[in-house]
């Protein structure tokens, strides 16, 4: 006995695990001309902290993780050519590619991510996202949003941040 908007997110997930499984087929078919993906999550205010952490980071094709991420997730992929990535220290970047992206204020360049996106919001709404002391440690402690998180993807407490990260915490 579920409720009707219960029953809407169950669906919304297991579409969109369907549409990711899908997705990544197609890369791996294709994987000699897009053998990476970009995670793509909503740049608005509801966007949970592993999407946020996730969003704008690039894998190699069946080496990174799928949305969902969590039940009800709005996150996605999207494919990158070869020429569109390179390999700094280890890690995999996107090139600035151009273009635009949708956000909650409207068009924003596409090269913008989750982090770099909320730096350009007001305060206000940073406090909105991330809580008052979380939104401290991003804006004067130079937290970024995959610090927020632990490799799991599971939001870290105030006390596990002061721990993990004291010098950030030693600036606000």
């Amino acid at each position: 006995n579920i409720s009707r908007s219960s029953a809407e997110r169950m669906v919304r997930t297991a579409l969109s695990h369907t549409s990711a499984v899908a997705r990544n087929k197609s890369y791996e078919d294709n994987s000699d001309l897009v053998p990476y993906y970009e995670w793509v999550s909503t740049l608005d205010g509801k966007t949970s902290p592993i999407c946020r952490s996730r969003d704008g980071k690039v894998w190699r094709v069946n080496d990174g993780p799928l949305p969902p991420a969590h039940f009800n997730c709005r996150s996605t992929t999207s494919p990158l050519f070869k020429s569109d990535v390179k390999a700094t220290d280890g890690k995999l970047i996107k090139l600035d590619e151009g273009g635009t992206r949708a956000s909650i204020d409207g068009q924003v360049s596409a090269d913008l991510n989750y982090n770099d996106w909320l730096k350009k919001q007001s305060k206000a709404f940073q406090v909105d996202v991330l809580g008052k002391q979380k939104a401290e440690l991003f804006r004067k402690g130079g937290l970024t949003m995959d610090q927020f998180v632990n490799n799991k993807g599971q939001e870290l407490t105030l006390d596990q941040l002061k721990t993990k990260y004291p010098s950030a915490w030693g600036k606000i």
